[in-house]
């Protein structure tokens, strides 16, 4: 493994908090004050500070890390056994068309489908803690 347990766990907390905000596209601060209503923390739009924070961390992983959390989200949505989880990670190397952090992002339930994958793989015991 390329990626530690505890770093796809605090990524899993970050996407759960990203994808439970709604995704809005005219969201604008108060043209008078210039400041920003309550409820702008539970939006997203183009600007997010946690979208942003999860995309500078997932670019900032190598290829292989990056194979590895498409695969964990695989299996985790059931695409693949824990037991595959090699498999899954080959699959994604040569599948990648695009950034990740796009791919991941646009995917749903991200957060929980990393958590079914991490678990599943650690239960195979084929996760292999960096």
């Amino acid at each position: 493994m390329n990626i530690a347990e505890k770093m796809v766990r605090t990524l899993i907390d970050r996407a759960r908090a990203y994808d439970s905000k709604e995704q809005i596209d005219d969201y604008e601060t108060d043209p008078d004050s210039g400041e920003s209503d309550a409820v702008e923390s539970l939006l997203t739009g183009n600007i997010d500070p946690i979208r942003t924070e999860i995309e500078d961390w997932l670019g900032s992983l190598d290829e292989e890390a990056q194979a590895e959390l498409v695969a964990l989200y695989w299996i985790g949505r059931g695409d693949y056994e824990g037991r595959d989880f090699p498999d899954a990670v080959r699959e994604a190397r040569s599948r990648r068309s695009g950034p990740t952090e796009d791919y991941l992002l646009g995917a749903p339930m991200l957060g929980d489908y990393l958590e079914l994958g991490l678990d599943a793989v650690i239960e195979a015991d084929v996760f292999d803690d960096a």
